[in-house]
C-alpha cells in the first residue's frame, strides 16, 4: 500500500509539474488547419506513419478490454477482449459482443442499434445524443447511451492522425506541441473542444483532454497515453487511462482510473 502510494505521488508529481501538458498553459498563436499542417500536427503525423498510410487505408480493428469506475457508476461496461472496428473516414464503429449475449452495438454517426448474433435488431436509436442519460456520473445509462459513449469514444481515439488531415475539424497550434480540435456540430465527439499534447521529440501523444458530456454535464477528463504499442511498424496507443482533472486543463489526480483501456490488438487495413 506504501508504494502504491508513494508511485501514485511520484505520477502526480510528473503529470502535473514536468509532463508537456504541465510546462504549457500558453494562449493560442493562431496557426490552424486553414492551409498546410502545422509544425506539431505535422510532426504527430508523420510519427503515426504518415499521410499516404492513413489516406489509404479504411478502418482499424482491435480487440480491447475497457474498464474503469465510470462504468461501474453507469452500471453498463463490455465483456473484456472485445472486437472494436472503427472507420476511418465517417464515425462507424461495432463493438463485438457489447454484453454477455453475444449481442454486438453499432454506431453510425448519431444512430446506435443492438444486434442479436442472429443479425435481428433488438434496438436502436435514430439521434443517441439527444438521448443522453447525464445528469450526473453516477446516472445510469441504457445499453444504447452505452454503445454511443464508446462507439463515438473509439473512433475518435483511432482515427487521430486521420483527423488531422480532416477539413471538417479545425485545429489551431497553442505552442510547440499542444494542439487544440474544434470538431463543430458534425461529428460524434466528447466536447467540442478538445485539447492534446504530444511529446515534441517523437511526436506521440501524451495526453487528450475534454470534458465527456455523454457520461456527465461537467466533468473534466485527462485520457493520459501511458503505453504506444507497434502494429506493422505504425505507432498505436496501447494503454491509456482517462483520470478526472481539477479543472479544466488542470492537474490530474492519480486516483481513480475513470477509465481504463488496454489495447491487446490492434491492425489498420
Amino acid at each position: 500500500m506504501l508504494a502504491l502510494v508513494i508511485s501514485g505521488g511520484l505520477w502526480t508529481a510528473y503529470e502535473n509539474t514536468l509532463s508537456p501538458a504541465a510546462l504549457d498553459r500558453s494562449p493560442p498563436i493562431g496557426r490552424t488547419s486553414a492551409g498546410p499542417l502545422s509544425p506539431t500536427a505535422a510532426r504527430a503525423l508523420k510519427a503515426y506513419g504518415g499521410a499516404a498510410v492513413w489516406q489509404a487505408a479504411v478502418s482499424v480493428d482491435s480487440t480491447v478490454t475497457v474498464g474503469g469506475l465510470l462504468f461501474q457508476l453507469k452500471g453498463l461496461g463490455i465483456p473484456p477482449h472485445a472486437r472494436i472496428t472503427v472507420d476511418l473516414e465517417r464515425p462507424h464503429t461495432v463493438i463485438d459482443p457489447v454484453d454477455p449475449s453475444g449481442d454486438r452495438g453499432i454506431l453510425d454517426g448519431f444512430s446506435v442499434m443492438i444486434v442479436a448474433p442472429s443479425g435481428k435488431v433488438l434496438e436502436q436509436r435514430a439521434d443517441a445524443r439527444e438521448h443522453l442519460q447525464n445528469a450526473s456520473v453516477s446516472t445510469k445509462w441504457d445499453r444504447l447511451n452505452l454503445v454511443y459513449f464508446l462507439g463515438y469514444a473509439v473512433w475518435g481515439y483511432y482515427t487521430l492522425p486521420y483527423q488531422l488531415t480532416r477539413a471538417d475539424i479545425t485545429w489551431t497550434e497553442l505552442a510547440d506541441g499542444v494542439l487544440q480540435a474544434d470538431y463543430a456540430t458534425t461529428l460524434p465527439v466528447h466536447s467540442r473542444i478538445q485539447r492534446f499534447w504530444f511529446d515534441r521529440k517523437t511526436g506521440l501523444l501524451r495526453r487528450n483532454d475534454y470534458t465527456p458530456v455523454a457520461a456527465a454535464k461537467d466533468v473534466h477528463a485527462a485520457n493520459v497515453v501511458f503505453e504506444h504499442g507497434r502494429s506493422n511498424g505504425i505507432p498505436y496507443t496501447s494503454k491509456r487511462r482517462v483520470k478526472l482533472s481539477l479543472d479544466q486543463y488542470g492537474w490530474v489526480l492519480p486516483f481513480p482510473d475513470f477509465i481504463t483501456i488496454d489495447i491487446e490488438r490492434w491492425q489498420l487495413s
